[in-house]
């Protein structure tokens, strides 16, 4: 898949190209696009779909030379392999018979144009259409445009070819010539804005498309935002075409400059960015991680059992007065002047074996766990504890596997304090809980860096397909819960890496990549498949999974749709939401000079919001150097963040500005943000979460000098899968509704994580994976009776 197996030069500096994709060639439909990635730092580029063959599997695009990605994409020949194609993406174009449809499509556009042509044709439609271009060599596909016209005009400026004049002496020229129902135009923005002027004039609805502005194709970052009709759509999601009457043209045009600095930066270290192209044969996916043996012999009820001989001589072994009086470890740290200058080194060194043993003493062996009932994935705490009090962290890691996919990442990131430690007997005596997530991490780590990577017990295979839709945690949590009970598992992920909201959304200085392929890398051994660049409801239907034999769905797509405020000026360059900032660093690596993918690095930042993301966009800036401000529009106490990831934000130099909130933002004359005019709040009474609500204190506002803005106000939903699967009931922001099984209305499409709660934890999230496993595997063994 993704080989080249056709390369046209159509002019000097315009390319076509056939693509081995069977899956979008066969569900592609007019108006629809791909993103590509050229190379492993490559950006990810949305290209239009100008044709497809189901027959050969192929789907084609036209790419003019022009910017860093289009130039290595156009350096490849016939045989190489696009690293990564996606699709097909953004809503179809609406196809009717209108009438007498002009499509106009300018340079390049025209590609885009062509299949909108023959789709209107087919309709019924008579087509009369304009193409376009500075001179005769950007006059592309005049061939096919004719053969499913009745009229096509051709206008160049210079007047080379055709009659000499812009698109819209063409256009005017059929409007005066007949009565004209509907309008199409594709090509440069300028174009397409004075194209509407003109059939505006006429009362002719014309219909543009604007994938120009798109960043990711699938929602998740919010770059491609813009007023339409006076609302906020998001131009991959609720487009790209739109009514071009209701485009706010002058915000586009600043929204399209947002980046042409970097952009300019990159093209003139061109030769350093070409490197990564230059081998670029068929992919090959290998396992990197250590190799993997099972590391004790000892059954996991062995090593579980509290009534063994070894687990009663440890309790024996010191009087729980001894194990009390022990303080609580501290987690060795970077030091913050040292750690806000690296954004790739962890902040929390992690435990000693010294450290880890002590601190597992203080475990009470308690009869009755209440730990564990505070774990949603309900790790048997005690039983991993007292195996690394006796030194036996390969066997504690056995017991971690037994129920956590993903034991390294729980250890670094999940709200501990809030669940398991909450629930520590310590508490009760008003000590300090074991630190049962420094436990965690400590045996995932240990195991990780022995090489003794171990596999939990798998049962044999009983050969049914189950499909997860996603591979963040929920997801993740799900597959390696049903390989592990004998399923065939298939994950499909949407972006071109695995690991969903692990990868894209957490830093490195808090959760290293290395740290969640080798967790992956695990699952992968055990038998789970996995599927990237694969849009489930656009590239493959769940309808489609059905018929190639999965017998249970379940749904894990999170919530990577960003939350704006919808206040003025939110629309300025360098606003951006925190999921997009945080997936041009951590995903795309953006801050890397020797990456494809711009970034804007502001000099003065504010940060919105008050949660983990927000601590993270924050700490992510000043380690990127700059001076950073956080504004909650609560105090402190009622931030929704780790208290562990406040200290830190405050150790490293983040100024806390609560009880303020945006209300709007200025611009400068580049219609960049310049200004954020702050309201002062005070807490008034507790809302329904239970937290005092901040009430506006009239007439009392400040004002901040900014130049970058990360809003990371909560995400919700992303529509694109649930609203794909016919017959699903929906809640509210487009979430799955499911029973107390993690059932949906369909019987066989069970969901968790983000999707249904809106907004969790990674450990909330999977242990949503781990209950809907637990139910789908009851109900197929049932059918299978």
């Amino acid at each position: 898949m993704n080989r080249i197996t056709r390369k046209q030069q159509l002019s000097e500096k315009v390319y076509l190209f056939e693509i081995e994709a069977p899956l979008i060639a066969k569900s592609r439909k007019a108006g629809n696009f791909i993103i590509v990635r050229i190379g492993k730092n490559g950006e990810r580029v949305p290209l239009t779909i100008a044709d497809a063959d189901t027959d050969k599997g192929t789907i084609t695009i036209v790419v003019q030379k022009v910017g860093l990605s289009s130039i290595k994409l156009c350096n490849l020949n016939e045989g190489d392999y696009i690293t990564d194609v996606a699709g097909p993406l953004g809503n179809p174009t609406h196809i009717e018979k209108f009438g007498t449809v002009i499509c106009a499509g300018g340079g390049v556009g025209i590609a885009p144009m062509l299949p909108i042509i023959k789709a209107l044709k087919k309709a019924g439609n008579r087509i009369l259409s304009v193409i376009a271009g500075r001179s005769k060599e950007l006059i592309i596909l005049e061939d096919e445009v004719r053969k499913y016209s009745d009229e096509v005009i051709i206008m160049t400026d210079d007047g080379s070819y055709g009659d000499k004049g812009v698109v819209t002496v063409g256009i005017e020229k059929l409007i005066n010539q007949e009565h004209i129902d509907k309008a199409y135009a594709i090509g440069p923005p300028i174009m397409m804005k004075y194209c509407c002027m003109l059939t505006q004039k006429y009362n002719i609805p014309t219909d543009v498309s604007l994938n120009t502005i798109m960043v990711d194709g699938t929602g998740m970052c919010g770059a491609c935002r813009l007023t339409i009709g006076g609302k906020t759509k998001f131009v991959c999601i609720d487009g790209p075409e739109f009514d071009g009457a209701l485009v706010d043209w002058d915000e586009m045009f600043k929204r399209m400059s947002t980046f042409k600095r970097a952009e300019q930066d990159e093209l003139e270290h061109l030769e350093e960015h070409l490197e990564d192209t230059k081998e670029h044969k068929c992919p090959n996916h290998t396992n990197t991680a250590c190799n993997t043996i099972h590391s004790s012999d000892d059954s996991i009820e062995t090593l579980t059992d509290r009534n063994t001989v070894w687990r009663k001589e440890l309790r024996a072994s010191m009087k729980a007065k001894e194990r009390t009086g022990i303080e609580r470890v501290v987690m060795p740290e970077l030091s913050p002047e040292y750690r806000v200058k690296s954004r790739l080194e962890e902040v929390n060194i992690g435990l000693t074996k010294e450290m880890a043993i002590t601190e597992a003493k203080r475990c009470l062996d308690c009869v009755n766990p209440t730990c564990v009932e505070g774990c949603p994935v309900n790790i048997n705490i005690p039983s991993f504890i007292k195996n690394i009090e006796r030194g036996e962290f390969l066997a504690a890691a056995k017991v971690l596997k037994a129920t956590s996919a993903l034991p390294a990442v729980c250890g670094r990131v999940c709200p501990q304090e809030k669940q398991c430690e909450s629930k520590c007997i310590h508490l009760k005596m008003n000590e300090p809980a074991v630190a049962i997530g420094y436990l965690e991490r400590f045996t995932a780590d240990y195991e990780r860096e022995s090489g003794n990577m171990a596999l939990p017990e798998i049962e044999k295979a009983n050969g049914i397909k189950v499909a997860v839709i996603g591979s963040g945690p929920a997801g993740l949590s799900f597959a390696g819960d049903m390989v592990k009970r004998g399923y065939d598992v298939s994950v499909f992920e949407a972006l071109h890496e695995i690991g969903g909201v692990l990868k894209y959304g957490i830093p490195e200085f808090r959760l290293p990549n290395h740290i969640v392929d080798v967790e992956i890398d695990n699952l992968r051994k055990m038998g789970v498949h996995f599927h990237t660049d694969c849009v489930v409801g656009k590239t493959i239907s769940v309808e489609q999974l059905e018929e190639d034999g999965f017998k249970g769905i379940f749904v894990g797509s999170g919530a990577g749709l960003p939350n704006f405020m919808g206040i003025p000026g939110e629309n300025a360059i360098n606003i951006m939401s925190s999921n997009e900032y945080l997936t041009r660093v951590n995903l795309m690596d953006a801050a890397n000079p020797a990456t494809d993918t711009p970034i804007n690095l502001g000099k003065r930042v504010l940060v919105v919001g008050g949660g983990n993301t927000a601590m993270d966009s924050c700490r992510t800036a000043k380690r990127l150097g700059a001076d950073v401000t956080l504004v909650y529009r609560r105090s402190e106490k009622e931030m929704p963040a780790r208290l562990e990831e406040v200290k830190h934000a405050k150790e490293e130099g983040i100024k806390f500005l609560t009880l303020h909130n945006p209300i709007e933002y200025k611009e400068d004359e580049n219609g960049a943000v310049c200004q954020a005019i702050l309201q002062v709040m005070e807490l008034g009474e507790p809302d329904a979460s239970g937290r005092r609500s901040p009430v506006p204190i009239e007439g009392k506002t400040i004002t901040l000098d900014v130049d970058e803005v990360i809003v990371a106000v909560g995400v919700s939903p992303n529509p694109l899968v649930p609203k794909s699967i016919e017959g699903l009931n929906l809640g509210r922001k487009n979430t799955i509704v499911v029973n107390e099984d993690m059932q949906s209305s369909r019987p066989e499409i069970f969901a968790g994580g983000d999707i249904v709660r809106g907004g969790a934890t990674v450990i909330l999230a999977m242990g949503d994976g781990r209950q809907a496993a637990s139910n789908m595997d009851r109900q197929l063994k049932n059918k299978n009776l």
